[in-house]
């Protein structure tokens, strides 16, 4: 139902769709600039190393600022983006990935510190300079509360921004009912809908801009907490996580594995 209210409340303009927008971001940093601060880590040049660096940091933020515009245009194509993979879908909190992935990922290069010293090199780029091997290792105290910190703002603000979603819908729902009762179902009730319809995508368009408002400064806050080598790993691997989606024989995969479910009785057979 929330979907066809999309489509009558949706503000449609004569705009470039954002699944347009996102495919070209998509293709561009798989492309051109993943590779490119790749190889700049590898390089001698610290200046290109910072510039790809800031590239790739000014690509996510052009990313999230483009999602605010679609949002303000016509959010319904943000809100039920059925031209996201399957893949994808289970990561997606009002059309975009959830503000919690950002800092599990980011808890994830703070736990490696927890592994065996003697294993430090496992999996590491020895083409790269030690500063990356070493970026991760023994990070502050005052790091990991900077971490609690972001991840205690966004558990207060993500709550809060459900429950004004869900206000919205249920104002929806009690102002049509209402009216379908009071015009006994006649003609006159699709006016209603219609006005009770565009209002409530106003609301949500505006709880979008919110939620993603937050995806936004969870990723700034962390770039401010910590050092450039750190940054590099983090949007490295930020980057081939949402590239993965993408990877043709991956998602070839993940569409045709089947997974068969048993009884209890007959798995302790």
């Amino acid at each position: 139902m929330m979907k066809a209210v999309a489509l009558i409340g949706g503000r449609r303009k004569n705009t470039r769709l954002f699944r347009d927008f996102h495919d070209e971001w998509i293709d561009s940093l798989k492309n051109t600039i993943l590779p490119q601060l790749c190889c700049s880590m590898s390089s001698s040049s610290a200046s290109l190393f910072c510039t790809n660096v800031e590239i790739i940091y000014r690509h996510f933020q052009a990313y999230y600022e483009a999602l605010d515009l679609a949002a303000s245009e016509d959010v319904s194509q943000l809100l039920y983006p059925d031209w996201r993979n399957p893949m994808e879908q289970p990561f997606l909190w009002f059309g975009d990935l959830h503000p919690n992935l950002f800092t599990n990922l980011l808890r994830s290069f703070l736990s490696d510190d927890d592994n065996d010293e003697d294993d430090w090199d496992d999996g590491y780029n020895f083409d790269r300079p030690l500063a990356f091997a070493l970026a991760w290792k023994n990070p502050s105290e005052d790091l990991r509360r900077r971490v609690e910190q972001i991840e205690c703002g966004f558990r207060l603000m993500v709550p809060a921004i459900v429950a004004r979603s869900r206000d919205a819908q249920s104002g929806f729902i009690d102002r049509v009912a209402v009216d379908w009762v009071r015009c006994g179902g006649r003609k006159e009730a699709t006016k209603a809908i219609e006005g009770a319809a565009k209002a409530q995508m106003e609301d949500l368009a505006s709880v979008f801009v919110d939620a993603n408002r937050l995806r936004m400064s969870t990723l700034t806050e962390i770039m401010n907490a910590i050092n450039v080598f750190q940054l590099a790993l983090f949007l490295e691997r930020l980057a081939q996580f949402l590239v993965g989606f993408w990877d043709t024989e991956l998602l070839r995969d993940f569409k045709e594995c089947k997974m068969t479910l048993s009884s209890p009785a007959a798995a302790s057979s």
